[in-house]
């Protein structure tokens, strides 16, 4: 079945705040339109910028993109995720593009409440 989320081994989801069932809402949703999978490559896991970075407080999650043929499909993932949620309360960008840990990272924007 193509069109889910998937989750890679060893992400952890210790905790997921209000913003993060709205970004994983908003994954589901992009994988479910473009009919791609999504893999969630980091939840509350791994070596992030300290105890109060958005993936430690569940409010930030990565999905994998260079898995994608193309740049095009690359945005697109990106922007339909950012499309659902708005930009006022949250953020995404493509981080290390063109290289094998290329993903896309989403989060509730620093200094911003959800909901």
């Amino acid at each position: 079945m193509a069109g889910v989320v998937r989750v890679a081994d060893g992400v952890r989801f210790d905790v997921i705040a209000p913003a993060g069932f709205r970004i994983l809402a908003a994954l589901d949703w992009v994988a479910q339109t473009l009919g791609h999978d999504i893999t969630i490559t980091s939840g509350t896991d791994g070596a992030h910028s300290g105890p109060d970075d958005p993936h430690h407080l569940g409010c930030a999650y990565d999905g994998r993109t260079h898995d994608l043929s193309n740049t095009a499909a690359k945005h697109r993932l990106l922007t339909y995720t950012m499309g659902f949620l708005g930009d006022e309360k949250f953020f995404g960008w493509i981080e290390a593009a063109g290289t094998a840990n290329e993903h896309i990272h989403v989060q509730l924007r620093h200094g911003a409440t959800y909901p």
